[in-house]
């Protein structure tokens, strides 16, 4: 639609046609129908990463607070959670507590227990002296349906856990 000025000139009036716009609406579609698997993907891998961090940084957090409170800590593992609790016994720590639900579509295992240790379940235990206790598990794998799996480890020196290489077995 056309204007007249007080000039009388005829002005072209700003905006946007219903067709120009409906052009530039088609075309994001047609850009995020291409992109999205990729984004799928993306979204995907960073579930697995965030979850390992995720683990890590809990087992760091055991073993601190199990030195700044002078009692052990366990980390437990159940069907699709984990978390961090005193001990043994101690109703007055609530806050000591921590539980976690494992992201969607994403699966730990814990390999096989210790030999000569009377643990029956697979745990972590962190000692007051900031080390993890010989019945604790040495290795799990976090894995998802489309992003592959993130291994574990017991450090050498049984102070912490890690991540393992790519290239390890």
């Amino acid at each position: 639609m056309r204007t007249t000025s007080s000039t009388g000139r005829r002005t072209a009036r700003a905006g946007f046609t219903l067709l120009e716009l409906i052009l530039v609406l088609a075309i994001l579609a047609t850009v995020l129908g291409v992109a999205a698997p990729s984004l799928s993907r993306f979204f995907g891998g960073r579930a697995l990463q965030e979850e390992t961090r995720r683990f890590l940084a809990l087992t760091r957090h055991g073993s601190q607070q199990a030195i700044s409170e002078g009692i052990p800590m366990i980390l437990w593992f159940g069907e699709g959670e984990y978390g961090l609790r005193p001990g043994f016994a101690w109703p007055t720590n609530r806050h000591n507590r921590i539980r976690y639900r494992l992201a969607e579509g994403l699966a730990m295992e814990t390999e096989a227990l210790p030999t000569g240790t009377s643990a029956s379940i697979p745990l972590i235990r962190f000692l007051p002296d900031g080390s993890i206790g010989l019945e604790s598990i040495g290795a799990l794998r976090i894995s998802g349906r489309r992003e592959g799996e993130k291994r574990i480890v017991l450090s050498d020196w049984r102070l912490r856990y890690e991540i393992a290489d790519e290239d390890e077995g």
